[in-house]
């Protein structure tokens, strides 16, 4: 069974809080925060105040997702947030292994993310750095794409990259996660499913929830 990470962007952002305790009374595992720049992707989104705010009232690991620009220059600014996992976008980041030494110098997890159109090998130079990977299924910071159906070789490749290093990280996707995806990503061995809209505007986001964990 994976586990759940409920992503706000999807939230009906006059009622987060209100949203993101409807999720962790459901049973969502994560909360999960994309932070944009407008530059790496062509939206802006939340700031550290945010985090700071949904740390107060949930229990929830909030893990930050930096679609963004220079994540060296952004650490400081949401380690001092209560985050408790921070992932950037490895074609964002020029030095990746410094990048996440800084992280777990924070005292946080620290992950890297790759894009669809990027493939996982280069995984295997940075998972004894890592505490998790997230394989994306569309591009970032684009709502409304179609699910990328590669992501299954990925997963499965990253999975055996992990078995050859022997070090096994867990394997988020997010992008596109529903009932229906999210079946085939828990087969091919998903262990974090990120889900938005399929979570936060569905009629319950109680039952949209608990289906995500029931796969």
């Amino acid at each position: 069974m994976a586990r759940v990470s409920a992503s706000i962007l999807a939230c009906d952002h006059t009622r987060i809080g209100e949203q993101v305790l409807e999720a962790e009374r459901a049973g969502a595992d994560i909360i999960h925060i994309d932070i944009m720049d407008g530059v790496y992707v062509e939206n802006v989104s939340f700031g550290p105040q945010l985090v700071s705010d949904l740390k107060k009232i949930t229990k929830l690991p909030l893990s930050v997702h930096f679609e963004l620009v220079r994540p060296e220059i952004f650490l400081p600014m949401f380690a001092r947030t209560g985050a408790d996992i921070v992932t950037f976008q490895l074609d964002a980041c020029p030095n990746p292994i410094h990048m996440l030494r800084e992280v777990r110098k924070a005292g946080l997890k620290a992950g890297v993310g790759i894009g669809p159109a990027y493939d996982v090998e280069n995984i295997k130079y940075l998972l004894h750095h890592i505490d998790g990977l997230i394989l994306m299924s569309v591009e970032p910071g684009y709502g409304g794409q179609p699910f990328e159906n590669s992501i299954y070789d990925k997963l499965r490749r990253a999975r055996e990259i992990m078995k050859e290093a022997g070090r096994r990280v867990p394997i988020s996707i997010d992008g596109g996660v529903t009932a229906v995806t999210g079946r085939g990503l828990v087969e091919a061995g998903a262990d974090v499913l990120i889900a938005g809209s399929s979570v936060f505007q569905a009629e319950s986001i109680t039952k949209a929830v608990e289906m995500l964990k029931a796969l």
